[in-house]
């Protein structure tokens, strides 16, 4: 996980992929695959962004398996 410190810039860790993830979210719900063509980011940093999102609870999974923005 890339969190920002000496050896990773904001830009390069995965707090800076929040706000695209939440912004896409936002405007409707989409499955893991679909949210992640949408991106462009390395797969690892970018299922540790979902990861944090979720435990954060600013995201959430539906019945339909689908990503959900929690307001």
């Amino acid at each position: 996980m890339k969190l920002p410190g000496k050896s990773t810039s904001y830009k390069n860790s995965i707090i800076a992929l929040f706000p695209a993830i939440l912004r896409l979210l936002k405007n409707n719900d989409m499955s893991v695959s679909e949210l992640y063509r949408e991106m462009s980011s390395d797969y690892g940093d970018y299922i540790s962004a979902l990861d944090s999102l979720y435990a954060l609870g600013k995201i959430e999974i539906t019945e339909g398996r689908l990503l959900h923005y929690a307001d």
